[in-house]
C-alpha cells in the first residue's frame, strides 16, 4: 500500500466512523432515541427536559408508518395500502412513510430508526468525499467537507422524512461530474449515479427537499459548462438530461402512486400556494450562526418562538460559514464557487424575507407551494460544505492566506455582528437572556478567535493551517449536532398492555384515541384506529371527520387532542354528542387518558392557561370543593359512582419526587380514601389514584377533595391552571383560600351500564379503554353468513344475490375477485366499498394497487435498462483504457 493510498484511507475512515462515534450514547442506550418514548403516548416515567428534534413526525409518519411498510415488505406484500389509519388510506402514495425507500427496512429492527439516520449521515459524507475527489481535491479537504455536511444543521434539528433525500444530493452531483469527465475524455456513459441519486431522492419520501436539491443540481450543472467546448457542452447537457429522465423512470412506481393519489387527497395549506409570502423572522437570523443563542429547541415557549421552531430547517454555525466564505473567493473552479456562493446568498435571503430576493425565489414554479424556508436548508449546508472543502484546498496550497481569504473571514465576522444586531429586540426580553445565550456567544467568539489566530500565525505550515481550520469547523459542527441528542430521555417504560388488549379484542373493528396511542401508531402495532396525522390524506375522509365526527379538529391531524379553537368543544364532547357517528365507521373502543374517557367526568369550564404549580411540603393539604349543580350534566346524571381521581402533578426539580399523596373524597356522608407513592414521578405527569370505595357523582351536596402530601423532602406540587370565572369551585391550601388557580382533576366512574351502553374495559397508568356497544360490522351483507379471514379476504354463504359492504375507504385502485372472477368494487355511500355477491358460497378477495401502476413498472424497467447501459459503457471504456 502506497503512502498516498494510506493518506487517503485515513480521512475516509474518519468520515465513515464519525457519525457512529458521535451517536454512540444513543446506540448504547444511555439516551433513548426510540421516538415512541417521545410521541406515541404509551410511555411512562419519561423525563423530557427539552426537545431533541423539532418535528414530531419523526414519530407519526416516519417511524409509525415506516415500520408498517417494513413489516409489509417482510411479509411479502408491497406496502401500497395502510388499513390501520383513518378508515384506510394509501401508504406508499403518501410519500412521508418512505414505504418504497430501501433503508426503511431498517425500521423493522429495534431502534432501527437510529441506525437508518446514521446510515444516511454516512452516505452523505461518503458521496461528498467522492464528489470532491472527482473534482481533484486532496483527501484532507474532502474529509473536512464530508464531515461538515454529514453533521449539518438539518440532521441536527430534524429527523422525519425531511432528512431522507439529503445524502442523494452529492450522489447525483457525482454523476454530473462523472458525465463531465467522460465527455472531456471522449468516453461514453457516466449517468448511472444521476439516475440512482434522483430516483432514491424521490423514493426517500420528501419530494419538496428532492425538488429543492434538484434546483441546486441544475445550478451546478450549468456552472460546470465552463471549460467545455461547444460540442462538449451539448453532449454534457444531453447526458445529464438523460440521467435525469432515467431517474424519473426508475422512480416511476412511487411517482405513479403519489401523483395518482393527489386528485383524491387533501393537501392542507399546500393546495393554495399559501407559503409564498411566509418567511423566517430576520430577528432570528442569529440562530443561523449561533444555533442555541436564543435557547434550546422550542425555548422560551412563547407563541412567537413556537412559530419559529416549527418553521426553521437548520443552521450553519460560524465555522462552516467562515470556511465557506473563504472558499468562495478562490480562483480554482471559479464559476462553480460563484454559483454556490450565489445559491447560499440568494436562498438565505429568501428564507429570511429579503424583499426582492424572496419574491424572485418564490416565483420559481413550486417553491411558494412548499415550506421553502425550512426545506432549502440542506442545500445551503451542502453548498457551504463544498466551499469549505475548496477553502482547505486553497489554504493547503498557499504559503499564507491571501487578502481575498481575509476578506472572506471578515465577511463572516460582519455577518455575525449583523445577526446579533437584528436580534437586539429579542435579546432585550428577559426570557432570551439565559445561559444558552452567554454560552453560545462564548463558543462563537472562541471559533472566530481561533480562526483568526490560525490564519494570522506566520510560522504555521500551509497544510497544518488548513487542517487546523477544518478541524475547528468540524469540531463545532459535531458539538452543535450533539446538543439536541443530550435531551433524549435517559429512561422510560413503554406501556404496551393496552396495545395487547386491543390486538386481542379489536378484531376487524376500529378504535378512536383522544390521547394515548397517538395517530398512526395504530399502523405500527397493526390495530385499526380512525385517527390520522399525515399529509396528504384522503379528502373524502377528511370531509367526513370535520362534518360528522369532530368539527374542532385539524383536518390533517385528527389526533383527538389538539384543538383549532381552545374555546370550542373537546374531542370527548364531540364523541358524546353523536356516538352513533363513531359506531357507523366501526369504532368499538375509545382510548383515553385514565379517568378522562367518554363515560368519566371532568369539572366543566376548566382553563387551559397553566400557571405556577401549587407547592406541597410534608403535611400540606389542598382542598378542592366542587358544587353540586356542576355535576348535573345530562350525560352523567345516571352514571353513578366515582372510583378514582386523576391529578396533574409536578416534580419541581430534576430527578424523582419523594413521599406520597393521600386523597380523601367526600360526598354527603360518604367519604373514601386513596394514596400513591411519588418516587416514580419525574417532571410533570398525570396520575390516576384509585379510591378505597365509591362516592356518588350525583347528589345535592358538594364534593370535597382533599389532597395531602405525607413525607418527602424534595420540591413537589400540583400543576395549576388559571381559574375561569363563576365556576363555583373553591380551593384552599392548609385552610387558607387560594385565588386565581385550581388543579385539573378528573373523576373516573364505575363501569355501570348507561343508557347508550359501554364503559371502561381496561385501565393502566397510561391509558384507559372504553367499549362502545354495537359498532357497525366491518363486513355486512343481507341474507348472508359471513366468515372473515382477514381484512382483505372472507367467505360468504348467501341465500340470494346481494351486495357486500366493507368499511374500508373507497378509492380508485381497489379490485375484488369473487370465486376467482373479477368484480367491480363500487362505492357504498360517500366512504365505503361494496361488491355484488351471487347466491351460494363465495370466496371474496380485495386488492389495492395504485391506478396505472403498469406504467410505473414499465418506467422502472426502462430506467434500469438505461442504468445498465451507462454501466456497460463505462466498463467497456475501462477495459479498453487501463487509465
Amino acid at each position: 500500500m502506497t503512502s498516498d493510498t494510506a493518506n487517503s484511507r485515513r480521512p475516509l475512515f474518519l468520515v465513515l466512523i464519525a457519525p457512529i462515534l458521535a451517536k454512540l450514547h444513543l446506540i448504547l442506550g444511555w439516551r433513548l432515541a426510540d421516538a415512541r418514548f417521545l410521541e406515541s403516548g404509551i410511555a411512562a416515567r419519561v423525563l423530557r427536559r427539552s426537545l431533541s428534534t423539532l418535528d414530531p413526525n419523526i414519530a407519526y409518519t416516519s417511524q409509525a408508518l415506516g415500520h408498517r411498510a417494513a413489516l409489509d415488505w417482510l411479509s411479502g406484500h408491497i406496502p401500497w395500502w395502510n388499513p390501520y389509519s383513518g378508515i384506510g388510506m394509501p401508504l406508499a402514495g403518501d410519500m412521508q412513510s418512505a414505504a418504497l425507500f430501501p433503508p426503511t427496512l431498517l425500521l423493522a429492527l429495534p431502534n432501527g430508526q437510529l441506525y437508518m439516520h446514521i446510515s444516511l449521515q454516512i452516505l452523505a459524507g461518503l458521496f461528498t468525499w467522492s464528489l470532491l475527489r472527482r473534482l481533484g481535491l486532496a483527501p484532507m479537504a474532502c474529509a473536512v467537507a464530508a464531515l461538515l455536511f454529514e453533521f449539518n444543521g438539518t440532521y441536527a434539528w430534524l429527523a422525519n422524512a425531511v432528512i431522507n433525500p439529503i445524502c442523494f444530493l452529492p450522489m447525483t452531483l457525482l454523476g454530473v461530474e462523472t458525465v463531465r469527465s467522460r465527455v472531456q475524455a471522449g468516453a461514453r456513459g457516466g449517468w448511472p449515479w444521476i439516475i440512482l441519486g434522483l430516483a432514491l431522492s424521490l423514493y426517500a419520501g420528501f419530494p419538496e427537499v428532492a425538488y429543492f436539491n434538484g434546483l441546486l443540481i441544475t445550478v451546478w450543472t450549468l456552472a460546470r459548462l465552463a471549460g467545455l467546448a461547444g460540442r462538449q457542452r451539448v453532449v454534457y447537457l444531453a447526458r445529464v438530461a438523460l440521467g435525469a429522465v432515467g431517474g424519473l423512470l426508475v422512480a416511476g412506481p412511487i411517482l405513479v402512486a403519489f401523483l395518482g393519489y393527489l386528485p383524491d387527497a387533501d393537501l392542507g395549506a399546500h393546495s393554495d400556494g399559501g407559503f409564498r409570502h411566509v418567511h423566517l423572522s430576520a430577528a432570528r437570523l442569529i440562530t443561523l450562526v449561533l444555533p442555541y443563542g436564543l435557547g434550546r429547541l422550542s425555548d422560551p415557549g412563547t407563541a412567537e418562538s413556537f412559530g419559529f421552531w416549527g418553521a426553521v430547517g437548520g443552521y450553519t454555525g460560524i465555522g462552516l460559514l467562515g470556511l465557506g466564505m473563504i472558499g468562495a473567493v478562490g480562483s480554482h473552479l471559479r464559476p462553480l464557487r460563484l454559483a454556490l456562493a450565489g445559491w447560499v446568498a440568494i436562498v438565505t435571503g429568501a428564507i429570511y424575507g429579503l424583499p426582492v430576493v424572496n419574491a424572485v425565489v418564490t416565483a420559481i414554479p413550486g417553491v411558494g407551494w412548499a415550506v421553502f424556508f425550512r426545506y432549502f436548508a440542506p442545500s445551503v449546508a451542502f453548498a457551504l460544505a463544498i466551499l469549505a472543502g475548496l477553502a482547505c484546498q486553497d489554504l493547503a496550497e498557499a504559503s499564507k492566506p491571501t487578502r481575498r481569504q481575509w476578506l472572506g473571514f471578515a465577511a463572516v465576522t460582519a455577518f455575525t455582528a449583523l445577526a446579533l444586531g437584528l436580534a437586539v429586540p429579542l435579546l432585550a426580553l428577559k426570557p432570551y437572556r439565559t445561559p444558552w445565550l452567554w454560552g453560545s456567544l462564548a463558543v462563537g467568539a472562541l471559533v472566530l478567535a481561533g480562526m483568526a489566530a490560525i490564519l494570522r500565525r506566520p510560522t504555521l505550515e500551509s497544510h497544518r493551517r488548513a487542517r487546523w481550520l477544518g478541524g475547528l469547523a468540524v469540531a463545532e459542527a459535531i458539538l452543535l449536532l450533539l446538543i439536541p441528542t443530550a435531551f433524549y430521555p435517559r429512561a422510560g417504560v413503554l406501556r404496551e398492555d393496552g396495545i395487547g388488549f386491543l390486538q386481542s379484542h379489536l378484531g376487524l373493528q376500529r378504535f378512536y384515541t383522544v390521547g394515548p396511542i397517538q395517530p398512526n401508531y395504530s399502523a405500527y402495532y397493526g390495530i385499526a384506529g380512525i385517527n390520522h396525522n399525515n399529509l396528504p390524506v384522503p379528502a373524502a375522509w377528511v370531509d367526513h371527520v370535520v362534518q360528522r365526527l369532530d368539527d374542532n379538529t385539524y383536518p390533517i391531524a385528527f389526533d383527538g387532542r389538539d384543538r383549532r379553537s381552545a374555546t370550542g368543544p373537546s374531542a370527548i364532547d364531540n364523541l358524546r354528542r353523536d356516538m352513533d357517528a363513531y359506531r357507523d365507521v366501526g369504532v368499538r373502543y375509545v382510548v383515553s387518558v385514565p379517568g378522562q374517557g367518554p363515560f368519566d367526568w371532568l369539572p366543566p369550564g376548566m382553563s387551559d392557561q397553566e400557571r405556577r404549580p401549587i407547592a406541597l411540603a410534608d403535611g400540606d393539604a389542598v382542598i378542592l370543593t366542587l358544587p353540586a349543580d356542576a355535576r348535573r350534566a345530562p350525560f352523567h346524571a345516571e352514571r353513578g359512582q366515582v372510583t378514582a381521581v386523576g391529578l396533574n402533578v409536578r416534580s419541581l426539580k430534576n430527578g424523582h419526587a419523594d413521599g406520597r399523596l393521600t386523597l380523601r373524597l367526600c360526598g354527603g356522608m360518604t367519604c373514601v380514601e386513596g394514596e400513591r407513592e411519588l418516587s416514580d414521578i419525574t417532571g410533570g405527569r398525570y396520575v390516576l389514584i384509585q379510591l378505597s370505595g365509591t362516592v356518588p357523582l350525583a347528589g345535592d351536596t358538594p364534593l370535597t377533595l382533599e389532597v395531602r402530601r405525607v413525607g418527602g423532602r424534595k420540591r413537589f406540587g400540583l400543576a395549576a391552571w388559571a381559574t375561569e370565572a363563576d365556576t363555583g369551585r373553591t380551593l384552599t391550601l392548609n385552610g387558607a383560600p387560594v385565588a386565581g388557580v385550581e388543579p385539573h382533576v378528573a373523576l373516573a366512574l364505575a363501569a355501570a351500564a348507561p343508557a347508550d351502553g359501554g364503559g371502561p374495559v381496561f385501565r393502566d397508568d397510561v391509558m384507559q379503554i372504553d367499549a362502545l356497544t354495537s359498532p357497525r360490522p366491518y363486513f355486512s351483507a343481507d341474507g348472508c353468513q359471513l366468515i372473515p379471514v382477514s381484512r382483505d379476504r372472507l367467505a360468504a354463504d348467501c341465500s340470494a344475490p346481494t351486495s357486500l359492504t366493507r368499511l374500508e375507504l373507497f378509492m380508485p385502485g381497489w379490485t375484488a375477485t369473487v370465486n376467482g372472477m373479477s368484480r367491480a368494487v363500487g362505492r357504498e355511500g360517500p366512504l365505503f366499498q361494496k361488491v355484488d355477491l351471487p347466491a351460494g358460497r363465495s370466496e371474496v378477495v380485495f386488492r389495492y394497487t395504485p391506478p396505472h401502476m403498469g406504467w410505473g413498472y414499465g418506467a422502472f424497467a426502462t430506467g434500469l435498462a438505461l442504468t445498465v447501459l451507462g454501466l456497460g459503457q463505462g466498463r467497456r471504456r475501462n477495459l479498453s483504457d487501463p487509465r
